[in-house]
């Protein structure tokens, strides 16, 4: 799901998915929300790790992300690249900072409208059962009413 997620937000930023940056960006994402480390500048560390992964150097995953940004900066949809990145300080631990930051708040109000929906809907259903369980005794009481009238009746 997290992945689904992140890959969404890269497509959406305008990241080209046929980069190796695209990759990278989108390690890197998941090592700053597994680890608050990373996000609190070490990058190096950041870099270092996500080539690990990947069988690169660091200086390589490091192009790689710069690339990636200055094409999603160039080509991009400028309403969402400017919704996602910061077009004015490009340099890659600021613009991973951002897109990391804009995530989370997409997550962040993608859940407070669930919970809110489910809330809704919770309440729906409370107020459905509670109107059914209103009639039911209604009835109860009527049936319950016209029994001892039939009994005088006989």
């Amino acid at each position: 799901m997290m992945q689904d997620e992140i890959v969404d937000i890269l497509l959406r930023a305008g990241i080209p998915a046929s980069t190796k940056g695209f990759t990278y960006i989108h390690d890197a994402l998941e090592l700053m929300d597994r680890d608050s480390y990373y996000f609190s500048g070490k990058v190096c560390a950041l870099y270092a790790k996500i080539a690990k992964q990947n069988g690169a150097n660091s200086s390589q995953v490091e192009r790689a992300i710069r690339y990636a940004f200055e094409e999603a900066l160039t080509r991009g949809n400028l309403e969402s690249v400017e919704h996602y990145l910061d077009p004015i300080n490009t340099r890659n631990s600021n613009e991973l900072k951002v897109l990391f930051l804009r995530w989370k708040q997409e997550t962040r109000q993608t859940e407070k409208f669930s919970y809110d929906t489910i809330s809704a809907y919770r309440a729906q259903i409370y107020n459905e059962i509670l109107d059914e369980m209103n009639a039911l005794t209604s009835k109860l009481r009527q049936a319950a009413s016209n029994v001892p009238s039939q009994k005088m009746a006989m």
